[in-house]
């Protein structure tokens, strides 16, 4: 499977192809400049010890041209002018995977929005109703997507509207390490994006080293459990 890491010159981008990389696919990395991407091809596969041909680079236009998948990796001030560049070069039979979060790339403590509420839905307004957007990977640090051999400190929360494509992004992220959730619809979007700026304060404030978001049960066996008698009045 090819997969195009638009705008995937990055932390973010170097992270998204190496975990397309280990589930065995070809990471095709894009970015404005064909040279910045043929550097992080050039360098990555040894850095993160994984087979060199299965990076690609190529302009961003030209990493879509033949993608199954294509992910959108742009910072959120360039992400819609990304998607305007790529849009003649997409059919509507590829999967859209959105992967940008409301961050300021200049202060990661603050938060940009665009006026479709959410990045997944400004590409799913931009690019039309014919094509399957999903939000995914939204909150997970470059970090943990980088060491591929770790197990993950994060879960992968999926929003959007086509729920067979959530379902093979579901499947995508356990060949890529990850448990996958599907948490809603397109609306709900800015709840997940909002939680990256969450994230990145908690780093900050309480010098975490790189947290993530994982869906955690609780233990079988309780002896104490909720129970509608506890607020009624006991008979005597």
């Amino acid at each position: 499977m090819r997969c195009a890491v638009v705008a995937g010159t990055g932390w973010q981008g170097a992270g998204i192809a190496t975990r397309i990389a280990s589930a065995g696919w070809t990471a095709v990395i894009g970015s404005r400049s064909l040279e910045k991407a043929e550097i992080l091809v050039e360098n990555l596969p040894d850095f993160v010890g994984l087979p060199a041909e299965r990076f690609e680079a190529a302009t961003n236009e030209d990493a879509v041209k033949e993608a199954d998948v294509v992910w959108i990796v742009a910072p959120s001030t360039g992400h819609k002018a990304v998607l305007e560049a790529i849009k003649p070069h997409l059919d509507d039979e590829q999967l859209i995977i959105d992967v940008t979060a409301p961050v300021d790339p200049e202060n990661h403590l603050n938060e940009i929005w665009p006026p479709e509420g959410s990045y997944t839905a400004q590409t799913q307004e931009l690019l039309g109703d014919d094509y399957d957007v999903v939000g995914a990977f939204k909150n997970v640090s470059a970090t943990m997507l980088l060491n591929h051999t770790m197990p993950p400190n994060s879960d992968i929360l999926i929003v959007g509207d086509d729920l067979q494509a959530k379902h093979r992004v579901g499947l995508m992220c356990k060949q890529m390490g990850f448990d996958g959730y599907d948490v809603g619809k397109l609306e709900h979007a800015p709840q997940i994006e909002g939680l990256t700026r969450l994230m990145i304060h908690l780093t900050y404030a309480y010098h975490l080293n790189q947290p993530g978001i994982k869906l955690v049960e609780l233990s079988r066996g309780m002896e104490i459990l909720p129970d509608d008698d506890l607020f009624e009045r006991k008979k005597k």
